[in-house]
């Protein structure tokens, strides 16, 4: 049995306008839907044993606010430049690739891909990925490489809205 759980990051701001996009900070409410969004999945049952983000600013800083929520380690969040401005052929390559002994997985990244991914895993995918977004699939298979389109069952899904 394989988990995965695909996050979308929090609300990053526009503040900025000579900000290039990767650079883009979270706003205050992203900063504060992360930990939120965090706890929520931590409460649910979801212990990664690896964190895969987008190095893009907002991506990471996501992660790292998740990742205290989820008792993960900050400094071992792995940051993979493919996640960024990526398709949903290139993510699924990427998870494909995932080291064997990693049971329970999270990757941070972006829209349109990660919503795209969702439908690809099942069918009743949710049918929006706002920021902040947690969609947890489980899958019944030994090795990544075997995730196929369909093979995954939606065990969580929640948005910061959802819960405010």
């Amino acid at each position: 049995m394989k988990s995965l759980c695909l996050i979308r990051h929090a609300k990053s701001s526009w503040a900025e306008e000579n900000t290039e996009d990767f650079e883009r900070l979270l706003n205050d409410r992203g900063a504060n839907d992360a930990p939120k969004m965090g706890r929520k999945l931590f409460e649910a049952g979801f212990k990664p044993d690896l964190i895969i983000s987008s190095p893009a600013f907002r991506a990471i800083s996501t992660a790292r606010r998740f990742s205290r929520e989820l008792a993960y380690d900050p400094d071992f969040i792995v940051a993979d430049m493919r996640i960024y401005d990526a398709h949903e052929s290139t993510l699924l390559d990427l998870i494909r690739h995932i080291p064997e002994q990693y049971k329970k997985v999270v990757l941070f990244g972006h829209n349109p891909a990660l919503h795209q991914l969702t439908h690809y895993f099942t069918s009743n995918g949710p049918l929006e990925f706002p920021t902040c977004a947690v969609a947890w699939f489980d899958f019944n298979i030994e090795n990544w490489k075997d995730i196929n389109a369909g093979n995954g069952k939606l065990s969580y899904y929640d948005y910061p809205k959802n819960i405010s």
